[in-house]
């Protein structure tokens, strides 16, 4: 246990320093590619340290809200440490692996960045996210080194139930079937 913890803890490290350097993005610069607008609902799945919360959350505005989502302890407690540095109260934190626990039709935005290439049970949580996502609402993944853009296409056009809209550098868009 106290290697996992340690690993972990490097890994957060890590995503600091690309949050702050921008190596090799920057989250805060990717997020501004994505059409959020004030007053929407975003859900983070597997939000991390919170790298594209935080931004999401100064995106939405007060009148906005952002669910955090993450399995690990560490990750959440991180977020919610950011967000009070920064004086967000638009934040809400949820301890899961899959099931978010929100409402039908809920969310404007999801944000799966990182996160696809670890969940185990990649058809239970495109369905979850499915069902809380709104009609006119969409999902939004980033490709990357650890999942190429084919392998993403091909994990989210099995399940049926979304369809790719658009493309903005790595960022790969999908509004509900």
């Amino acid at each position: 246990m106290k290697h996992f913890n340690i690993k972990l803890r490097l890994e957060y490290l890590l995503l600091r320093l690309r949050d702050r350097f921008g190596i090799p993005f920057k989250p805060e610069e990717e997020i501004k590619k994505i059409d959020i607008k004030q007053g929407q609902a975003i859900l983070d799945f597997g939000c991390g340290i919170g790298s594209y919360t935080i931004p999401a959350a100064k995106l939405v505005g007060e009148r906005g809200k952002v669910y955090a989502l993450d399995k690990q302890p560490l990750a959440l407690k991180k977020v919610e440490e950011r967000a009070e540095k920064e004086g967000l109260h638009n934040i809400r934190t949820i301890l899961s692996d899959g099931s978010t626990g929100l409402p039908d039709e809920s969310i404007d935005i999801i944000l799966l960045y990182g996160v696809l290439p670890e969940i185990e049970d990649k058809d239970f949580v495109l369905r979850e996210l499915h069902r809380v996502l709104k009609p006119s609402g969409y999902l939004s993944t980033r490709y990357c080194f650890r999942m190429k853009k084919d392998r993403v296409l091909e994990i989210i056009e099995a399940t049926n139930l979304y369809s790719l809209v658009e493309q903005k550098g790595h960022i790969l868009n999908f509004k509900k079937k």
